[in-house]
């Protein structure tokens, strides 16, 4: 298993090129965390925070924009020594001040705990890409209230696994088994896994890898059920629990290269504005919404 710490410090570099909207038809790779960060500067709008908090920060390209257009108190970390560095380079050259981000390590108890008592409370705390990284939910998410203001608004995104039964390819095999079929004897699982290598893509997506081992599929990168998840939250004293969805696919991904990129990009575009249920599948990703009683 490669280390995520490493994983970000290498992709430090470019990580603003995400959050870019002159990028947002260049780039190859569709730019979905730019639409996540426009629909958190609106659930925070609408929540009325004064105050947020983020835990893994990157390069600080999110905090930056939301202290811009929200006018609201930010502070945030970063596992990355890199993202740590380059971020504080982004404050400052924003106007803004370098030590509103701090390095840290989420899977460090203790850290966070000190962390908690450096930087107090906040309105709003959100965690964007992180969870996927961390091996214990109920103590994540804990650790995300414990941030937080009675009242306060969580946002915590997550790698969407119901988007496995719409990509019919080996995440369609892995979820078929591993999760809904959980409970079913090994035996019966053979014979569904035999009949599904007839009928998926077993052999798509490509694995993403890097040359020191510490591509994106080869570190700790968890999907999650939204239900089961939601749950977790829901434990840890919060109500009022939603879903935003985001990166949506009008086509499962392996069709994608069947359509014209323009056409694509502006169909996957026009879906973000989709607040249904559709996106519980059509959606990679997504954020639970919550907030602490």
């Amino acid at each position: 298993m490669g280390d995520v710490r490493a994983h970000y410090d290498g992709s430090a570099p470019t990580y603003h090129e995400q959050y870019d909207p002159e990028l947002i038809w260049k780039n190859s790779e569709y730019p979905a965390n730019f639409f996540r960060l426009q629909k958190v500067i609106e659930i925070l709008r609408r929540a009325g925070s004064q105050s947020v908090y983020e835990l893994g920060a990157g390069e600080a390209s999110p905090i930056v924009r939301i202290h811009k257009e929200l006018g609201i108190r930010v502070q945030a970390s970063d596992l990355s020594p890199e993202m740590v560095r380059l971020g504080r380079e982004n404050l400052a050259k924003n106007g803004m001040d370098p030590r509103w981000l701090s390095e840290l390590d989420l899977n460090d108890k203790a850290a966070v705990q000190r962390e908690h008592e450096r930087v107090g409370t906040f309105d709003a705390v959100l965690a964007l890409g992180v969870i996927p990284h961390v091996p214990d939910d109920d103590w994540f998410v804990d650790a995300m209230s414990s941030f937080l203001n009675p009242g306060g608004t969580l946002i915590l995104q997550f790698r969407n696994s119901m988007f496995s039964m719409f990509t019919m390819n080996r995440l369609t095999k892995e979820f078929i088994l591993d999760e809904l079929l959980s409970p079913v004897p090994a035996s019966f699982k053979d014979v569904v896994a035999a009949d599904l290598d007839q009928r998926l893509a077993v052999d798509k997506p490509p694995i993403r890898r890097r040359d020191d081992g510490h591509g994106y599929d080869e570190i700790l990168a968890r999907f999650h059920n939204p239900l089961e998840l939601a749950e977790v939250v829901k434990r840890h004293g919060f109500s009022d629990i939603s879903y935003r969805w985001y990166n949506f696919h009008p086509t499962y991904p392996m069709l994608a290269g069947a359509i014209d990129p323009q056409e694509y990009r502006e169909a996957q575009i026009a879906l973000e504005a989709d607040e249904s249920w559709r996106g519980m599948f059509l959606c990679s990703a997504g954020m639970i919404i919550a907030t602490k009683q």
